[in-house]
């Protein structure tokens, strides 16, 4: 297959859909198909051996439309050749790459990891719904109910859609009236050859380690894994949080450090290269997700891969990852008590927690593979040529 992948971000940026792109595109390649890779970045495009054609971010006046001209311009010379095109997002890149696949004929797939309306609404305090709650309730502005169709529009007009769970193919299905046939569940995948190769990196501090990753963003609810490790500093004087990632809430949390005064015992990295995150992560003691919304967590299969004992909230998506009380441990929503107990449970019982860590990294060299989730996309992409 020829096959032309759009995208909203690309390395050197960095971020789960960058890394995606870059290792679902090498290993299709490795596997003898010709890969094209369209990518929004103002900095020289990391692709290793991969032809990869940039489209500038920042313009001084009229970004957006300037933007999505060019866009529209170098997909209508890249799709050239190409038997189809695989857009990573429904918005930023999927107006254009629509629009090119119609007036070129190319069947159109799209890879869906979540609902970025909702996320936006959520993160700037526009809503307190969670996202099923939200979806059930009719749009309150003529923009939102702009962006909530607009999505509708592209996904009615895709040939096939990926998703990583089976809770993102029933969200699309109730709530944005997807046909079940044209949604194909793939799951993210891991290296865990590679993974294992990765050496441990340095403690910044001695003592006990939990550690959380992603975006800084209201959903993620890291104020509470804070709070959480305050009242566990008690019974654990050594206990420190590392924190990776950045994002809007960043600010917030760095005050809510100061005014417990643990400023010594919470750091935060901020956005740091793939690598270096798998180096800190097999520094931790314990993974900690408090979420009240996933897709599918990349970083929770990661941090399985990574030996680490996971805790993480019971939500739709992450149960599709952890088995609890087998290969990590749920926790109910909005109880941070029962947060504190089980961080401690794990810290005090070393047999259970490694035994949860054996068991996360056996799920994942099995359901989170490469070896055979690349398979399955294959196929997926197979059928709509």
């Amino acid at each position: 297959m020829n096959i032309l992948i759009t995208t909203p971000i690309f390395p050197p940026q960095i971020g789960g859909p960058a890394t995606y792109t870059v290792e679902v595109a090498r290993r299709l390649q490795q596997k003898g198909h010709k890969i094209r890779i369209v990518a929004f970045t103002d900095d020289q495009p990391y692709s290793e051996d991969l032809e990869t054609i940039p489209v500038r971010i920042k313009y001084p006046i009229l970004g957006t439309l300037l933007r999505q001209i060019k866009l529209l311009s170098t997909l209508l010379s890249a799709v050239k050749g190409m038997d189809l095109i695989y857009m990573q997002d429904p918005m930023v890149v999927g107006v254009a790459s629509l629009l090119v696949g119609k007036l070129t004929g190319k069947p159109l797939v799209l890879k869906f990891v979540g609902d970025s309306v909702w996320e936006k609404e959520f993160s700037f305090r526009r809503t307190d719904e969670y996202l099923d709650d939200f979806l059930k309730l009719p749009p309150k502005s003529l923009l939102l109910r702009f962006r909530i169709s607009l999505l509708k529009f592209v996904f009615g007009r895709m040939s096939r859609i990926i998703v990583p769970s089976f809770y993102l193919r029933d969200m699309l299905i109730r709530h944005y009236g997807v046909k079940s046939g044209k949604v194909a569940v793939v799951y993210n995948s891991v290296d865990s050859k590679s993974i294992e190769k990765i050496k441990r990196g340095r403690r910044e501090k001695e003592g006990t380690k939990i550690i959380t990753v992603g975006r800084i963003v209201r959903h993620k609810r890291m104020g509470d894994i804070i709070t959480a490790l305050h009242k566990l500093s008690l019974k654990f004087p050594d206990i420190n949080l590392t924190v990776v990632g950045d994002g809007p809430e960043k600010a917030e949390l760095e005050r809510l450090v100061e005014r417990m005064g643990m400023v010594q015992q919470v750091q935060f990295c901020g956005s740091i290269n793939h690598n270096e995150t798998l180096e800190l992560l097999k520094t931790a003691d314990v993974f900690v997700l408090n979420s009240t919304y996933e897709g599918l967590p990349h970083t929770v299969i990661e941090a399985m891969a990574c030996s680490v004992p996971v805790i993480a909230t019971g939500i739709r998506g992450t149960d599709e990852v952890i088995d609890d009380g087998r290969t990590g441990l749920l926790l109910p929503l909005d109880d941070e008590q029962v947060l504190v107990y089980a961080i401690a449970k794990l810290l005090e019982d070393k047999k259970l927690a490694e035994r949860l860590a054996e068991q996360a990294l056996a799920v994942v060299s099995e359901k989170f593979s490469w070896d055979n989730n690349l398979v399955k996309l294959e196929a997926e992409l197979e059928k709509v040529i």
